[in-house]
């Protein structure tokens, strides 16, 4: 269903393609073209989100035509936006009947996007199989010409009103994609697949991916990525604060009758160690300017373990919720400010490894203690600092990973294993 690049099309010999034109409309009337569905999941859940709609022709000989060599027909023909329609019904139906409030995203082409109708027709389809209109993605291709952004703003206002919302696909692989998010008010950007596939190799594609997630930041759009092959690539696009994805990872396209079981059981993550975790944070954060620490949101507040990242001027620039209750002070105490006037009862203990970190050392802490300001709880803290390091290998912050062990510790000096004394405690 979705609009394809030409220039990515297979050749097909003239005598397929004829063919192909002469039955497209016969097929079109004896429900051939029916509905595949990819699942889109949250990443760092990896629980279903909602499904993109895939067009398939189940031609009558048995044979399953992949849509890039009727699609493109379609849309020379005229027919596409009676596929689209004929497509969406049969999933706005379909998913009438799945529990739970999957969204559906469903491709659209540049001329019906500047089909006024558009609006009622969808309202229709979606009144008529009594599915949730705003629970609809229109996505339309970085590559899809649009001549008149004037008339199609006005579709896309209409449709917005009525709660749809729209997705730029394929980003990345086309000229008009800046063009397209200054012209018309997405939601979501969909980074194409070839990105997404590379950045466990080369640098240059990481740094791409990154730059993407800050600019759906900086425009407030939600960042989906696509392509998602291996665990390797997600864990990647979790840390650098990818909110949704897709992918082979996750389930291929399937038919209706195996819509809600292309995904397995729900993942269960495992704890990491604490070197790791800081580890990982720092090599992440690699391939981004030190500017956009809030790419690795995600990470930050996902983990039960006090996270931390650390200018070379011993400033905040981020911090999450769990660090924040170890020290007894609100997170938005940190961002800005350095280690010396967020924490000045800490400075003696935790500044020297800082400045080591920073010559490039890491450095792995003995357990440390302090009370927080309400006196009513003593924290036993274990730490790990690690270098960050930019592109060129210069030491651009540190990453700190703190863990409460307090429970251990008493649990040690209850067996006779450890002193549960002020004097161990307070070593730093």
């Amino acid at each position: 269903m979705a609009t394809f690049n030409r220039s990515r099309i297979p050749r097909m010999r003239s005598g397929m393609v004829k063919e192909l034109t002469r039955e497209l409309p016969q097929a079109l009337k004896r429900g051939e073209i029916i509905p595949y569905y990819q699942p889109l999941v949250d990443l760092q859940t990896e629980q279903i989100q909602g499904f993109e709609l895939l067009a398939r022709w189940r031609h009558q000989t048995g044979q399953l035509i992949p849509p890039n060599e009727f699609i493109p027909i379609a849309e020379q023909t005229g027919l596409i936006a009676e596929i689209t329609q004929s497509l969406l019904r049969q999933a706005c139906r379909a998913a009438g009947d799945w529990a739970g409030d999957f969204r559906l995203f469903v491709n659209i082409s540049s001329t019906q996007l500047g089909d006024p109708e558009l609006s009622s027709v969808i309202l229709q389809i979606t009144e008529e199989t009594r599915f949730p209109v705003n629970r609809l993605t229109l996505e339309i291709t970085e590559g899809a010409e649009i001549k008149d952004f004037d008339r199609v703003s006005g579709v896309v206002e209409s449709l917005k009103s009525l709660g749809v919302r729209f997705a730029l696909d394929d980003f990345g692989t086309a000229y008009s994609g800046l063009r397209h998010l200054q012209m018309l008010p997405f939601d979501a950007l969909k980074l194409d697949a070839a990105f997404v596939q590379n950045m466990t190799k080369h640098r240059e594609s990481r740094k791409i991916v990154a730059a993407v997630i800050g600019l759906c930041h900086s425009l407030g759009v939600d960042s989906v990525a696509e392509g998602i092959e291996n665990h390797s690539q997600l864990e990647m696009l979790r840390s650098l604060g990818y909110g949704s994805g897709q992918g082979w990872l996750f389930g291929r396209p399937a038919p209706t009758a195996d819509a809600t079981a292309v995904l397995g059981p729900a993942r269960q993550t495992t704890a990491t160690q604490l070197s790791e975790i800081a580890e990982q944070v720092a090599l992440r954060l690699e391939a981004l300017p030190i500017q956009s620490l809030w790419q690795v949101h995600a990470l930050y507040e996902g983990s039960s373990v006090g996270l931390a990242f650390v200018d070379p001027n011993l400033h905040y620039l981020a911090v999450n919720e769990r660090l924040a209750e170890m020290h007894g002070i609100p997170v938005t105490a940190f961002p800005g400010r350095s280690v010396r006037d967020a924490v000045p009862q800490l400075v003696g203990q935790i500044e020297p490894k800082f400045r080591r970190a920073l010559t490039g050392e890491p450095v792995f802490d003995s357990e440390s203690f302090w009370r927080l300001d309400d006196g009513k709880r003593k924290w036993v803290l274990q730490a790990s600092y690690h270098p960050v390091r930019d592109s060129m290998g210069q030491v651009v912050g540190v990453s700190v990973a703190v863990v409460d062990v307090t429970e251990a510790v008493v649990r040690r000096a209850a067996e006779g294993l450890h002193p549960y004394d002020e004097t161990v405690l307070r070593r730093a």
